[in-house]
């Protein structure tokens, strides 16, 4: 089974454990399973994205730092496969940075991790992150 491609854990899995729907306990289960280590599954950076809105939407109480450290936790379970590293950079400055967007946080981990510049007009937040943005854009002589 080590051998087996890991499956692909989809958002609705962590937001069904959050509830008391009729799937809620099957999710809590599975979601153990993985924790612990004896289920393997593959978390995506887009279901992460996807979990940093969704989760305050059916956990109103938890701020955006609370969800970030939720985000480390499942990231840090033994059963989860991915680019574990990046993902966490990712949600550390998402959940870190007040008006820092998740898609601008993963560009600038990998950015940093890539040592390559971004390409954008979000400069001041990108920039405050330590990446390089250049402005203007290559190839334009003017604004």
């Amino acid at each position: 089974m080590d051998d087996e491609e890991p499956g692909l854990l989809d958002t609705n899995i962590f937001l069904h454990s959050h509830t008391s729907d009729t799937h809620a306990e099957e999710c809590r289960q599975f979601l153990s399973m993985i924790e612990s280590g004896h289920i393997r599954a593959s978390l995506e950076p887009i279901v992460l994205h996807e979990l940093s809105y969704m989760l305050p939407r059916y956990l109103r109480q938890m701020t955006k730092r609370d969800i970030g450290e939720y985000l480390v936790t499942v990231l840090s379970w033994v059963g989860i496969v991915g680019d574990t590293d990046l993902m966490i950079d990712t949600v550390n400055r998402w959940s870190g940075t007040p008006g820092l967007s998740f898609a601008d946080a993963y560009l600038a981990a990998l950015a940093t991790r890539r040592r390559c510049q971004i390409y954008t007009k979000n400069l001041r937040e990108l920039r405050g992150q330590g990446v390089e943005a250049p402005d203007p854009l290559p190839g334009n002589t003017g604004h």
